[in-house]
């Protein structure tokens, strides 16, 4: 919320013609527009969607989370969010909530075999510490006779192309010399070097996350 601030509106019609007031009023301006924001911040800090990394840090406190270095302040939310208006006893469709909150709809599948208490799971999360928080998802919300298996596929595709190139040369110079004849050499043909590099590499990359 943006908020222009001019204390000359708030004299007296009479008073504004007097040079001085208005100069004092305009130099005290920057000053009420600093504690117009700090308010403005302390407001959106009271809230968990507003808040910024000082509110959510706040928050954090509360519920006993300490955050990794890396996270992103929209994670944090959604986990702060999370524990804030967990309710208990958790019921599948309150899990597919804060999975869907956690993941977004396009970026997760989930298979259920309740008959053998097995759910499948298939995530494609890549931003720091989304799996680390799905991991704590499922440890907090699932039963303990459900076997759950989570993987989660990060896609990375590389183009370009690398060249190598080389060359041979062969030069031979001749100096004959002689008090009593004349000769000149000439030497012709071709000489070709010509090479191939292939690098063929597989990555495999493993995490807890």
């Amino acid at each position: 919320m943006k908020r222009e601030i001019d204390l000359m509106e708030y004299l007296p019609m009479y008073m504004r013609k007097y040079r001085e007031v208005g100069a004092a009023l305009e130099a005290q301006e920057p000053e009420f527009v600093l504690a117009w924001k700090a308010a403005e911040r302390t407001l959106y800090n009271e809230f968990i969607e507003t808040a910024d990394e000082a509110g959510i840090s706040r928050f954090e406190g509360i519920l006993g989370i300490v955050p990794a270095k890396d996270e992103a302040l929209e994670l944090r939310r959604n986990r702060v969010w999370s524990l804030w208006f967990s309710r208990i006893p958790y019921t599948f469709r309150f899990f597919l909530e804060r999975l869907i909150a956690l993941c977004g709809e396009s970026n997760l599948t989930v298979t259920k075999h309740f008959l053998s208490y097995r759910i499948d799971i298939q995530t494609t999360l890549e931003a720091p510490g989304q799996a680390r928080e799905l991991d704590r998802l499922i440890e907090m919300m699932m039963p303990c006779n459900m076997v759950v298996l989570s993987h989660n596929r990060i896609f990375a595709k590389s183009e370009g192309g690398a060249y190598a190139a080389g060359c041979v040369g062969s030069v031979e110079h001749f100096v004959v010399s002689s008090l009593e004849q004349r000769m000149d050499w000439s030497v012709n043909g071709t000489a070709c070097a010509a090479g191939g590099i292939r690098c063929e590499e597989r990555f495999v990359i493993s995490s807890e996350e």
